[in-house]
């Protein structure tokens, strides 16, 4: 659980910083539109994350509790950005339509010369939407960051009733990352 919970706090951490990022790069002097959209993606995948299945326990109602109607409407909004916008194109935020290319002049001789496609699609999240992702994560974290505490100080008392000899023979072997495992193999839970 320790574990899962960290992951949990460095993926709303991202958010945060992400949206963070956002927020500047728009606000700027000479704003890089070129970056509203990747960070936008990058900042609705990371708050998404703790949300989602997969190896590690997930946020859940109960987390979501103590939010504010408003907070959870926002909140709501953010999981559908990246849910039916980000990870799927299913929603009005993108629109694709074929076109017939004439001259309005010359239509009756010369017919449709050509067939195209208009392509526009919102590329990124609204200041309001960053603004409450960085108030949910900042939220989030702090509900995550109690619950960390309490594990820690279950499993601390946990290892001090380990003989202390087993727990030194574990050694740091469990901090490293394996760098081996294909990047699409499923780690272990836990």
């Amino acid at each position: 659980m320790l574990a899962d919970l960290t992951g949990i706090k460095a993926d709303l951490e991202r958010a945060r910083e992400t949206a963070q990022l956002l927020s500047k790069t728009m606000t700027a002097e000479k704003p890089d539109w070129s970056l509203v959209e990747p960070l936008s993606v990058a900042a609705a995948v990371a708050y998404s994350r703790p949300f989602m299945t997969g190896v590690r326990t997930r946020l859940g109602e109960d987390d979501l509790s103590t939010l504010s109607p408003v907070q959870r409407e926002a909140h709501d909004r953010l999981r559908a950005y990246r849910d039916k916008h980000v990870a799927h194109s299913v929603n009005a935020y993108e629109n694709n339509n074929p076109r017939a290319q004439y001259c309005v002049e010359r239509v009756n001789e010369e017919g449709i010369t050509a067939i195209g496609c208009s392509h526009g699609r919102v590329s990124g999240l609204s200041p309001s939407d960053i603004g409450n992702m960085t108030e949910l994560a900042t939220l989030l974290i702090n509900g995550v960051e109690r619950r960390i505490k309490e594990e820690q100080a279950r499993l601390l008392q946990i290892v001090r009733n380990m003989p202390l000899e087993k727990v030194l023979t574990g050694g740091q072997g469990a901090f490293q990352i394996d760098h081996t495992t294909p990047i699409d193999q499923r780690r272990k839970k836990g």
